[in-house]
C-alpha cells in the first residue's frame, strides 16, 4: 500500500472532505483506506492505496482538488474583490457562479498539471506557490468587472456564456446529474448557502440543455427559465 497525503488548514476541513465523499466510488473499488485527522491547525486526509491503482486514485485525486482551486479557491478570491452593486444577494451568487464557469475547464486543465502525480500535497500551499499565473488571471477578470451590474446585464453575460453548449444536465427531485447520471456535488464547493443553489449548480455543470422531473423551489425555477428558455425539456416537471 501507498499513502497520499493531502492537507489543509483545519478550518477548511469540508474540502477534504469534497475529495473523500466525490472520489468514493473509485476509491472503493480500489480497495483504498481512508482517514482523517486534525493536528496542529492543519487537517490531514490519508488515502491508503494498493499500487496497483495507484495511478489511478493519484489522477482522481488530483482532479477533485483541481476542482477545489477551480471553484472554492476562486470563488473565496471574487467575492473579495468583485465588488459589485445593483444585484440582489441571489443574483449575486449566480454572477459570481458564472464567472467561476467561464473558464472552469481552462483553470482545471491547469490546477490539475500543478497537482498531476504528487503522494503529498497541501493544497494551500499550492495555491500560494505555484499558481500564481492563475490568480494574476482572476485579478484581470476582477479589473474588468463593472462597479454596477444590473439585472438586464446578468441575464447577456449567463446566455452568452451558454451559448453553444450542447451537453445536457438532469434535475429530479431538486438534485442534478450530468449525462452519466452521476449526482453533481460541485456547488458545495461554493459559499452562498442554500440560495439559488439548484441554478448554480446547473451554471457549474457547464450545460446547455436541463432535463427537468419534479418540482424547484421558486427563485430557481425563476433563473432557469430566464437563462435557459427553450433549453428546459419535461420528463415530469410542473412548468407552464
Amino acid at each position: 500500500m501507498t499513502r497520499i497525503t493531502v492537507t489543509e488548514k483545519d478550518y477548511n476541513e469540508s474540502k477534504l472532505l469534497y475529495v473523500q465523499s466525490d472520489a468514493a466510488d473509485l476509491l472503493s473499488h480500489a480497495g483504498c483506506t481512508v482517514s482523517l485527522e486534525r493536528t496542529d491547525g492543519r487537517c490531514a486526509l490519508y488515502i491508503d492505496c494498493p499500487e496497483y491503482y495507484l495511478d489511478i486514485v493519484k489522477a482522481e485525486i488530483a482532479d477533485k482538488l483541481a476542482e477545489i482551486i477551480a471553484i472554492n479557491y476562486k470563488y473565496v478570491f471574487f467575492k473579495k474583490n468583485v465588488k459589485v452593486g445593483g444585484l440582489t444577494g441571489e443574483e449575486t451568487e449566480i454572477l459570481m457562479a458564472s464567472l467561476i464557469a467561464a473558464d472552469l475547464e481552462e483553470d482545471k486543465r491547469y490546477t490539475f498539471e500543478r497537482f498531476k502525480g504528487m503522494s503529498d500535497v497541501a493544497i494551500d500551499g499550492v495555491y500560494n506557490f505555484r499558481l500564481q499565473p492563475l490568480k494574476r488571471k482572476w485579478e484581470d477578470i476582477v479589473s474588468y468587472m463593472p462597479s454596477c451590474f444590473i439585472n438586464s446585464q446578468l441575464h447577456e453575460f449567463v446566455t452568452y456564456l451558454l451559448e453553444n453548449k450542447k451537453k445536457r444536465v438532469y434535475i429530479d427531485e431538486g438534485r442534478v446529474y450530468d449525462s452519466h447520471y452521476r449526482r453533481l456535488t460541485r456547488c458545495d464547493l461554493l459559499g452562498g448557502g442554500e440560495k439559488v443553489k439548484i441554478v448554480r449548480e446547473v451554471l457549474l455543470s457547464n450545460c446547455g440543455e436541463i432535463e427537468l422531473n419534479g418540482k424547484l423551489p421558486e427563485d430557481d425555477e425563476k433563473y432557469l427559465k430566464e437563462f435557459y428558455t427553450d433549453k428546459i425539456f419535461f420528463s415530469g416537471g410542473y412548468f407552464s
